[in-house]
């Protein structure tokens, strides 16, 4: 077939003389549609701004008596105890839902959040990035949190593997070497999994609540239903912070 008989296919138009009614509403769907469009860039818009990286300058944070991490306010009268392993593809889809409740709680003062290391899925190179999230803490004060949420992204991006220390030294500003010796003896992780093994934790996510920070974690209980096999959901925990914070 020769170009010259091939016709470009042209949008519709209004001809001349055409019903008035016709192009009235015409006109009418394309400003419906141009509201919907803006509604939908709009909506997109807030969904990045809130599912953004968690700036954790201003968040205080501190360890337990037995070293585990903690992020919040000292006043804070609640602790949501997570364990989880960032290799674990339940633990992954369940971050969102952690990092929610750490900019609607965390933040703001009614709970903090206690994050333990318990290799599951990840296994061998879930301890040794264990190690360097440790080392990074003693490194560079600070970059826990930092470094927690880079691990997640490594998983998810399917960089997660026994390499992957440089690039996280790189990341959060540490020297790779330092951080190699520091993992020698690093023991946290080790410490979070014989926990995990005393409070009957059976895999990841699990999640656990501390009402004082002397007490011993106990799995989620709202209403009748405990949640003691996998993460519980957004509406659980937050019956569970605004139970312990009165108005």
């Amino acid at each position: 077939m020769s170009t010259s008989s091939v016709k470009k296919a042209q949008p519709d138009a209004v001809k001349p003389g055409a019903n008035p009614q016709q192009t009235r509403g015409l006109v009418i769907i394309g400003a419906v549609v141009a509201v919907a469009l803006v509604a939908l860039v709009a909506v997109i818009a807030l969904g990045g701004a809130s599912s953004g990286a968690i700036d954790y300058t201003d968040i205080p944070s501190s360890r337990t008596s037995d070293g585990g991490f903690v992020l919040g306010f000292p006043e804070a009268p609640v602790t949501l105890v997570e364990f989880a392993d960032f290799a674990c593809p339940h633990c992954q889809a369940y971050h969102p839902t952690m990092q929610q409740f750490i900019r609607e709680f965390v933040v703001t003062g009614k709970a903090k959040f206690e994050y333990r290391l318990m290799p599951t899925t990840g296994r061998e190179v879930s301890l040794f990035t264990g190690k360097l999230l440790e080392c990074a803490e003693e490194l560079s004060p600070g970059s826990f949190w930092r470094g927690k949420d880079l691990m997640y992204t490594y998983a998810t991006s399917g960089r997660y593997n026994a390499d992957i220390g440089r690039q996280f030294a790189q990341d959060i500003g540490v020297s790779y070497s330092d951080m190699l010796e520091c993992s020698a003896n690093a023991q946290q992780v080790t410490i979070d999994a014989n926990l995990a093994n005393t409070l009957s934790v059976q895999g990841t996510p699990a999640v656990m609540v501390r009402y004082d920070d002397s007490s011993t974690p106990v799995f989620v209980t709202v209403g009748t239903t405990t949640y003691d096999r996998g993460g519980a959901p957004f509406t659980a925990l937050a019956s569970m912070v605004n139970a312990a914070n009165p108005s």
